[in-house]
């Protein structure tokens, strides 16, 4: 409602300045866009929490002064929303020939296993003189989350942490070189108050460093490799005091803490790519706890080998490509369990290069982990020696079809599309679960290009079986686009009815339509720029069955677009 919070973000656009434009000549000049979005909705079931009206302002401005870009973007709602961690940004990248500096809000990306694209604010720097790179950055990747027992927020508290980065890297024809180190801290007294152990938050320290190597030789050969090294504290409280006493130059060069846990991860690969086929062999491990404060997300403690070919036939007309992988886990024996997974896929695709096009895709995903016996002599349990296997195959098809009297009149299109999972999972010899599900949908279409109306028809329906559970979910569609005064007033309607069956009850009925128009407005004078209105509404009624009640949902969408 217009009477909540509201949130105001200010987000920069990616364009950086190029300085060595500047001319004063130019003066100031201003170009962008805005957007001011209404949504209202409005439904028979109350247990559906969503506000009745719902606004949202954006836009983007960029401001040219003497050559030089200011870009910034904005938006504006009344929806109440709350974040733990900066989502307001803005960021100025001034550039100047081969010099790019960033300011405010931004994120780098040297490497996967050291900065890997986490946001930071402060300053960035990217060189790239001729063939060489040298990117910089320091900044503060978390801001302080104090404990607040009134929102409940256990969860999102975090201390300040602040890192810096460094690339440098040299690229050629046929060859690319780089090395990376990025480290990272927490504040520990960067928190005021208390924070209860239930929020398990502990102050870390990271600091990681990798080499990458691509080298290209005898034309169509390849060889690539990347080794990266992480020293990671999980608990920078306990080093107080504790620095590892070694003359170890590695020891020294990180000032390793006793604490420490020196980690590593490597990949490489090596192939050939020729106009006809290829082949490539692919290499990674992750050692156990590697970790890099420069990511949102890791994988590690596995080692995977995988071999990829491929092949065009018919000029490039058709092509199959395929993958075999093993994965493997548990690499330093610690583990409860050993998990390893076969990867297997493949797939075909053809296009005559007008009428037809088709293909086929097939993925096997197994699983295989053993339970270790546990330590105790005088104690068992089921688990003592499981096996347990699970085995996921899917297979995807498609065939397109498009003809007519004339490409310039009329032109049709008949496309079926269809896929299948199988799943299952067996303990030992004993099947505990399988599934099966079945997808598949078949449109026509037809368009009328000189009078801009296009019309179709489908039909779609999906089938599971989860063995105890059956499910079965099909109907037909229709949809109708067409365009008025010169393509200046686009419409379209569409309307699709769907039954659900549940273990051959029919458990839901659902009656989906929906009605859009947009509309180009001319400008009046050129100095006002382009706009543009548009209009959407949806309606969904839900029939009575024997396990729903007669309902409807209402939603409609009122925008209003200016670019200048």
């Amino acid at each position: 409602m217009l009477t909540g919070l509201c949130s105001v973000a200010l987000i920069s656009g990616a364009t950086a300045q190029d300085l060595d434009q500047i001319s004063y000549k130019k003066g100031l000049t201003m170009s962008g866009g805005f957007n001011f979005n209404n949504t209202f909705y409005t439904g028979s079931d109350s247990l559906i929490k969503r506000d009745p009206y719902q606004l949202m302002l954006s836009g983007n401005v960029n401001f040219n002064i003497w050559g030089v870009d200011v870009p910034f973007s904005f938006s504006y709602t009344n929806s109440s929303k709350s974040y733990t961690q900066p989502f307001n940004k803005f960021q100025l990248a001034p550039k100047y020939k081969w010099v790019k500096l960033y300011l405010m809000d931004a994120s780098l990306n040297f490497s996967q296993y050291t900065l890997a694209g986490h946001n930071f604010r402060g300053v960035g720097i990217e060189l790239t003189p001729g063939n060489w790179y040298v990117g910089a950055m320091y900044g503060r990747l978390l801001k302080a989350v104090e404990y607040d027992p009134l929102e409940d927020n256990l969860y999102d508290v975090a201390y300040k942490r602040m890192g810096h980065g460094l690339k440098v890297g040299y690229t050629s024809e046929g060859t690319d070189v780089n090395a990376t180190y990025f480290s990272a801290k927490d504040d520990e007294n960067s928190l005021e108050y208390e924070v209860p152990a239930e929020a398990d938050l502990h102050p870390r320290r990271n600091t990681a460093v990798s080499a990458y190597l691509r080298q290209a030789f005898l034309k169509y050969f390849f060889v690539q490799a990347e080794y990266a090294f992480s020293v990671y504290n999980s608990e920078i409280r306990n080093e107080s005091g504790d620095t590892a006493k070694t003359s170890n130059f590695i020891d020294k060069l990180f000032n390793k803490k006793g604490t420490d846990r020196y980690v590593d991860a490597v990949s490489a690969s090596v192939g050939y790519q020729g106009p006809v086929w290829g082949l490539s062999f692919c290499y990674e491990r992750v050692a156990p706890d590697y970790q890099t404060l420069g990511g949102y997300y890791f994988t590690n403690d596995l080692e995977n080998y995988s071999l990829a070919p491929n092949v065009r036939f018919l000029q490039g007309r058709l092509t199959l490509a395929g993958k075999f992988g093993l994965e493997y886990n548990n690499l330093n024996n610690q583990r409860a369990d050993n998990t390893r997974r076969i990867v297997t896929s493949a797939n075909a695709s053809f296009s005559s290069g007008e009428a037809w096009t088709a293909s086929l895709a097939y993925s096997n995903f197994s699983t295989y982990t053993k339970y270790k016996k546990t330590a105790y002599p005088y104690y068992s349990d089921d688990l003592d020696s499981l096996n347990f296997y699970q085995v996921t195959q899917s297979y995807n098809a498609m065939v397109g079809y498009t003809f007519g009297k004339e490409k310039e009149t009329l032109v049709h299109a008949l496309t079926l599309n269809s896929a299948y999972q199988k799943g299952n999972s067996e303990k030992e010899d004993v099947r505990l679960s399988m599934s099966d599900v079945v997808s598949a949908s078949l449109s026509y279409s037809e368009s009328f290009v000189p009078i801009a109306l296009t019309w179709g028809a489908y039909f779609s329906a999906n089938y599971a079986d989860a063995g105890k559970f059956e499910s079965l979910y099909w109907g037909p569609g229709l949809n109708c686009g067409k365009g008025f005064l010169k393509n200046k007033l686009n419409t379209s309607l569409s309307c699709a009815y769907n039954l659900n069956d549940v273990n051959g009850k029919k458990t839901s009925s659902l009656l989906n339509s929906s009605l859009s128009m947009s509309y180009a407005l001319d400008a009046i004078d050129k100095k006002f720029g382009s706009h543009s209105l548009r209009a959407s509404a949806n309606m969904t009624n839900r029939f009575r069955t024997s396990a729903t009640n007669k309902g409807y949902e209402f939603l409609a969408t009122l925008n209003y677009g200016i670019t200048f």
